[in-house]
């Protein structure tokens, strides 16, 4: 099967060119290189293409190199697994050395060694992600489907090529879930049997690579689909007891989006803000959200235990060091009463600022030192009962302390 016509239905010409330059140069260097994984799928499926992968039978770092001096390449983000991100044509293209695996231990990052092309489709995790297609001269756009994966995308399911696959990499366990949600398709049989027997594996994760998975998953158009199919498998259970579930996340992600929270980290927002106190800290360290969300869960615990009754100066006092992330998150699910406090700091309390300074005050025969900061301090609380003033109006106030 040749699938020219699909690649130029669902590339731009650029890409497409871009495309026909790599496959001159790598004929000129008798390389063996192949379009793959989920860009031959997406193809298949007639979906648009925004990330181009190709896989030859070469170091991309040492390749790229030798290409034609006419062709600017930039060659950007070279990694441990031997692939590289390069820039053609103004087209963004990922190049990978064809490799095998293996994982020594459980969860573990692989080793990786130089391969085939037949041994690096072989490593793949889902039969629909072990397509290829030739871009050299002799093969051009030639399908290659060693794992059966057009039949499974005919059936609209998810099949796992390895038996201990999700035991190696449960970074799969997210990943088949993830298109399973995106792509309207069911787990195969065997698949799910084997995706809920590597469940427990989840916890030898990093935090970093469970924030990952994660943050792709808040990432996708059809995240709602894919956060209850985490509940649905109880996924999440497996990575922290205390970690919500999708259909919360999804309504409190709603009302994120409502009062304008920013998008790149709604997700984990709406996630730390539905941990319960107590675990929250716990929860936060095991995904090593980093400083920016332990601060951002303290802030939220602070505001939960504010009392309802609370004069402005003590509403001011406690909510002063507390981000205004937190505020407008916490303000989407606590009591009402509490709500209109967090609106009054916010609308109010917390744009009054001092218009008199240190000079103000000597030129008014304050002398110089701690009383200066004194009066100015008053002047201040003030104004955080009863009010904003104009300068002149604080200058006034201000007398009234000396």
């Amino acid at each position: 099967m040749n699938i020219e016509n699909l690649l130029k239905k669902t590339i731009s010409s650029s890409q497409y060119r871009a495309i026909n330059i790599l496959s001159e140069q790598f004929d000129r260097l008798g390389i063996r290189a192949f379009i793959v994984g989920g860009t031959v799928r997406d193809i298949l499926l007639g979906k648009a293409i925004t990330d181009i992968d190709i896989v030859l039978e070469a170091d991309p770092q040492d390749v790229t190199s030798e290409f034609d001096v006419k062709y600017e390449v930039e060659v950007h983000s070279i990694s441990q697994f031997g692939t590289c991100k390069i820039i053609l044509l103004d087209q963004i293209i990922d190049l990978a050395m064809a490799r095998k695996e293996e994982y020594l231990s459980p969860g573990d990052l692989p080793v990786v060694e130089q391969a085939s092309f037949e041994d690096d489709l072989a490593r793949r995790d889902f039969s629909i992600n072990a397509f290829a297609a030739g871009i050299n001269s002799s093969d051009w756009c030639e399908l290659i489907d060693f794992h059966n994966g057009l039949a499974d995308l005919t059936s609209k399911q998810i099949r796992v090529l390895h038996s201990k696959s999700f035991e190696d990499d449960p970074t799969r366990i997210f990943r088949g879930l993830r298109y399973s949600g995106r792509l309207g398709f069911d787990l195969e049989k065997g698949t799910q049997k084997k995706m809920m027997e590597g469940l427990r594996f989840l916890s030898l994760l990093s935090g970093v690579r469970l924030t990952n998975e994660i943050r792709k998953i808040f990432s996708e158009e059809n995240s709602d689909a894919i956060l209850s199919l985490l509940d649905q498998y109880e996924v999440m259970t497996y990575v922290h007891e205390s970690f919500p579930n999708g259909a919360d996340l999804t309504k409190r992600r709603d009302l994120l989006q409502s009062v304008g929270i920013d998008p790149h980290n709604r997700g984990f927002y709406a996630f730390v803000s539905l941990i319960g106190s107590t675990e929250r800290q716990n929860a936060i360290e095991r995904l090593n959200l980093g400083n920016e969300f332990m601060k951002f869960g303290s802030d939220i615990g602070r505001i939960e235990l504010l009392e309802e009754k609370v004069s402005r100066s003590e509403l001011n006092d406690q909510l002063k060091q507390i981000s205004e992330t937190a505020i407008m998150v916490a303000g989407t699910y606590v009591s009402r009463k509490t709500k209109s406090n967090l609106d009054l700091f916010l609308q109010e309390l917390n744009e009054i600022k001092l218009l008199i300074d240190g000079q103000d005050l000597l030129d008014l025969g304050v002398p110089e030192g701690p009383r200066v900061g004194d009066v100015l301090s008053k002047t201040l609380a003030h104004m955080i009962e009863s009010g904003s003033l104009s300068k002149s109006e604080q200058l006034i106030i201000a007398k009234n302390f000396i």
